[in-house]
Order: C-alpha cells, then sequence, then structure tokens
C-alpha cells in the first residue's frame, strides 16, 4: 500500500513552500487566487486530501494563539436609530442568544451602527479591520429587500432573517412556513375551523410570505365554505377594513402578529375567546396570556454564531458561491386567547 501524500508533495509539485500550500488550502486570502487555483490543481493530481482530524486541531491551536482583538465578532445593524432594532422583544432576544453562545466559544460581541454619521462602506470596513474583526452578525433591516456594502472580501459574515437581499450571505431564519402548519396542526385539536390570517403588508415581505403561502395551502385543503382570504393591510390605521373583513367572513380564529388586532376586537365588543380565538405568530413573553408561536431567536442567534464560527476555523472570507440558510423552527404556546382543546 503506498504512502498517503503529503503536504510537502504538494509543495514540491507546484513549486511553493508547504506553509504557501497550507495557506491556499485553507483560503486564506493572502495568497494570490491564481496561485490558489494552482496549488489545488497540484493537490487533485497528487491525490493529497486534508486529515480532518489534524485540520481541526490545527484550527484550534491557531485559534488559540491569535491576538485577543480576533476574538472578538462584529455585531452590525443598520436601522435608521442605532437601537431602533432593540424596539422589537424578539430582536433582543436574538441578540442575547448570540452573546450567549459567543461567550461560550470564547468570543466576545461588539455592536456597530452603519448609520453612524459620516459613516461610509469603506471606513466602516477599515474600523473592523484595524480592529482584527473577522466575523459578522447581520442583524435583520427594518424593511425588506434591502442591502448592505462592506468590503466582504475581507470578513465571514452571517445575516439574520430575510430583509437583506444583497449580497447573498449565509443566513439565520425563523422557519414560518413550518411555524404556520403547526399553528393549522394546534387550532383543529382546539375545534376551530375557520380560522384567518391578518398581516401588514411589511411585516408579510420581511418574511418573504412564507406565513401566507402556508395559510394559503391549508385554506386549498378545506371545503369551500370554510375558506377564508387573507388580509394584510398597509398600515395599523386600518381597523376599518378589519372590521368589514371581519363581519363579512367571521372567522372563528385570527392568526395576527404586531397590527392591534386585540384593541380592534375589543372596540368591536367581540371577546376573546367566547367569540373569537386569537393567535400571535411572532410570540414573545410581552404577549401573555395569548397563545402563540415562540420562534426561539435565542436559538436562531446560537446558530448564526455557529456558523460564522465554521467560517472563520475554515478561514472563509466573501461573499460565497452558494448561501447557506439555517430555518430554526419556532414551539407552540398555549394561551387563555383559545378555547380549551378538544379531547381525541
Amino acid at each position: 500500500m503506498s504512502e498517503r501524500p503529503s503536504i510537502r508533495d504538494v509543495a514540491k509539485a507546484a513549486g511553493v513552500s508547504h506553509t504557501t500550500v497550507s495557506l491556499a488550502l485553507r483560503g486564506d486570502p493572502r495568497i494570490p487566487p491564481a496561485s490558489r487555483r494552482r496549488i489545488e490543481r497540484a493537490a487533485a493530481e497528487t491525490g493529497y486530501r486534508r486529515n480532518a482530524c489534524i485540520a481541526e486541531l490545527m484550527a484550534q491551536l491557531r485559534t488559540i494563539r491569535t491576538r485577543p482583538d480576533t476574538s472578538t465578532l462584529g455585531f452590525i445593524t443598520a436601522w435608521p436609530a442605532r437601537d431602533g432594532w432593540q424596539s422589537s422583544p424578539n430582536q433582543r432576544r436574538f441578540f442575547d442568544g448570540v452573546q450567549a453562545r459567543a461567550g461560550a466559544l470564547g468570543y466576545r460581541v461588539e455592536t456597530f451602527w452603519l448609520r453612524e454619521p459620516g459613516m461610509t462602506s469603506r471606513r466602516m470596513s477599515s474600523i473592523l479591520r484595524t480592529r482584527g474583526i473577522r466575523g459578522l452578525i447581520l442583524q435583520s433591516l427594518p424593511k425588506a429587500h434591502g442591502h448592505l456594502s462592506l468590503e466582504w472580501r475581507h470578513f465571514a459574515a452571517v445575516a439574520k432573517g430575510l430583509t437583506i437581499s444583497r449580497p447573498r450571505l449565509h443566513r439565520v431564519t425563523t422557519s414560518h412556513f413550518e411555524d404556520m402548519r403547526l399553528v393549522v396542526h394546534h387550532l383543529k385539536r382546539h375545534g376551530y375551523r375557520r380560522p384567518g390570517l391578518v398581516l401588514d403588508a411589511d411585516l408579510d415581505a420581511r418574511t418573504d410570505q412564507a406565513w401566507t403561502a402556508a395559510y394559503l395551502l391549508d385554506q386549498q385543503q378545506r371545503p369551500a365554505r370554510e375558506r377564508i382570504p387573507a388580509l394584510v393591510l398597509e398600515s395599523d390605521r386600518e381597523g376599518r377594513r378589519f372590521a368589514g373583513w371581519f363581519a363579512r367572513h367571521r372567522p372563528d380564529a385570527i392568526l395576527f402578529s404586531r397590527l392591534p388586532v386585540p384593541s380592534w376586537l375589543a372596540s368591536a365588543g367581540i371577546g376573546v375567546p367566547a367569540d373569537v380565538g386569537l393567535v400571535h405568530l411572532d410570540w414573545s413573553p410581552e404577549a401573555s396570556p395569548l397563545a402563540g408561536i415562540d420562534a426561539d431567536p435565542e436559538a436562531a442567534g446560537a446558530a448564526a454564531v455557529d456558523l460564522l464560527v465554521g467560517q472563520l476555523h475554515a478561514n472563509e472570507h466573501g461573499i460565497p458561491a452558494r448561501e447557506k440558510i439555517v430555518a430554526v423552527r419556532g414551539r407552540w404556546v398555549p394561551g387563555a386567547s383559545l378555547r380549551a382543546a378538544q379531547r381525541t
């Protein structure tokens, strides 16, 4: 049995040092792309394969030897106000999950605001590089279909949610489609047969219409007499339009998020759950005692750190050729806004 080709065999075939081969095969940006491709061809021709156990050990050793500054992860926000994202309980919970997981892995987290007065993408990139920060977690944007500009070739990055359309980075998101299917399942257990969906247009776009898609799929599978069209509103000042939709279709349960649906119902003298059930699709402890779906943003924050640290250990930087999307499933939260479940 012939000996397994070594990294020195690749170096000899490529006419470079074994250190250069090691850097090139880890994707180190200090090696020019043309040289990296030549070394990769030499590795393929000699039959060289990295030893996974040794590669993992070396990654750990490199991490231990790294300067303290490089153990910082950047948490990047771009809301109109510096702390605007903190107005959402679940955005704060995501950040808590990022901090907890980063701390467990030996990293600390520092927040940066891209809309700082006088800030440019080049200046922010320079600040991050000067501080030795190579890994970035991008907080979701307040509006869908946004884009962020940085000198991405220097950084590994993971985006939260679906609001950042450009660049196409690795991302962690809520499993909105599966979560809606879970809601429908529990509503059937509680005896509800005519659920209605009410969303604002901005949130519908932020979720890439995944809640709506799952809802409409369920509607299609119901008898015609049970089907209720989804109501998508432009703002929280459309209580009159909501009232007309409710009077026309008479849902026995309403699935909602962000809009003041409980207030609209109370103003109309409609009792919960006596007259209609309520399910909050973006549940947080502040929404109690409503039933709903807890998206577990802390778990999403931890998953974002794991995805980012994996890139850092593999020395992967820049916009990936294929984005990875990690979807975190939520959990059902019972509440007093639904009548008791039926026995089966």
